[in-house]
């Protein structure tokens, strides 16, 4: 049916959603709020003056979900069948990272109301906390993913096809993807390449952008007629990281093995810290002569060929779009 935003006037009026069908459908979404480290510390120690910051933000964010049609003008009034509000702390980042994910048996979507919660939490937690910091700040808030509906189901991850190459450290990463790099292209693929470094210096000694940076520069680009280097002294979000390459067909990325990525693992069967991983969260291992038994595809690390048939299948089968980070 096509939704009529506004009426002969021109004024914006409720779409009438009286015609569609009931459906089972959920969205999540998520934000973070940047705080200093004394804030971060009585939210997790649980110091702060005005008591449990996120028992009262999780509380904050379920009671705005149920009210987000009074907020906003043109939202249904919905049944919410179940809301969730949970928290991450970032000690390297000095971060709080919100999820709000709701569902409904309804007509019309619950995206608003996920994303509400997320912003009353947040603002919760400011609230919680201004006393100590009034410089904290509120960052990439949006829509995480949702299911449902006629226009189908929707995620915020990498727009490209994307799939990790994770392990435990010396596991054999960068070697695989060393060699797997030009066997992709063969096969027609324009590839690009995220690494998850650890700790890492963002550029060299002695070079003119590592002397920009050390006298306080937040980061420098360097660039010729043909390429480019950009160091920056913060970590953006994920998501910026990854349109970062827009004309590239698939994106390999080394680590990250904690988000919801498509996942290979390198394994070392002498290693009782390897595999990271259990056989639900990849797609499949690699090891030194496939000696590693699993109920997933365990490939030869020098099966080269056969890893990228893999690869290639799964691209084409669009198995590894739209993976939530």
């Amino acid at each position: 049916m096509g939704f009529n935003h506004f009426d002969e006037k021109g004024n914006a009026v409720m779409v009438d959603v009286s015609g569609k069908a009931v459906t089972s459908r959920t969205a999540t979404a998520k934000g973070s709020i940047v705080v200093s480290s004394e804030v971060l510390t009585a939210i997790r120690e649980g110091t702060a003056k005005k008591g449990d910051v996120l028992g009262v933000a999780r509380v904050a964010g379920i009671t705005a979900v149920k009210r987000t049609p009074e907020l906003i003008p043109m939202a249904h009034p919905l049944p919410i069948m179940k809301v969730s509000v949970d928290f991450e702390l970032d000690e390297e980042q000095h971060k709080v990272t919100a999820f709000c994910t709701v569902k409904t048996d309804g007509k019309t979507g619950v995206e608003m109301e996920a994303l509400t919660g997320v912003n009353v939490a947040l603002l919760t937690i400011y609230d919680m906390c201004k006393a100590m910091d009034k410089r904290m700040h509120m960052e990439n808030i949006h829509l995480c993913e949702k299911t449902g509906g006629k226009s189908g189901d929707f995620s915020y991850g990498p727009q490209q096809p994307a799939i990790s190459v994770s392990g435990i450290k010396n596991s054999g990463k960068t070697t695989l993807l060393e060699k797997l790099i030009p066997e992709l292209i063969s096969r027609g693929l324009k590839v690009a390449v995220l690494k998850n470094g650890g700790h890492f210096k963002p550029d060299v000694p002695g070079t003119d952008t590592y002397r920009f940076l050390e006298v306080g520069a937040s980061g420098t680009v360097i660039f010729d007629d043909h390429q480019m280097s950009v160091s920056r002294k913060s970590l953006p979000p994920y998501e910026e990281l990854f349109t970062m390459f827009p004309d590239a067909d698939l994106l390999l990325v080394e680590g990250l093995r904690n988000t919801a990525l498509p996942k290979l693992e390198m394994v070392k069967p002498d290693d009782e810290r390897s595999p990271a991983l259990s056989e639900d969260k990849v797609l499949g291992y690699i090891a030194e002569n496939a000696a590693y038994e699993a109920s997933v595809p365990v490939f030869d690390r020098e099966d080269i060929k056969g890893i990228a048939d893999f690869i290639m299948e799964l691209y084409e089968s669009g198995a590894l779009k739209g993976a939530v980070l």
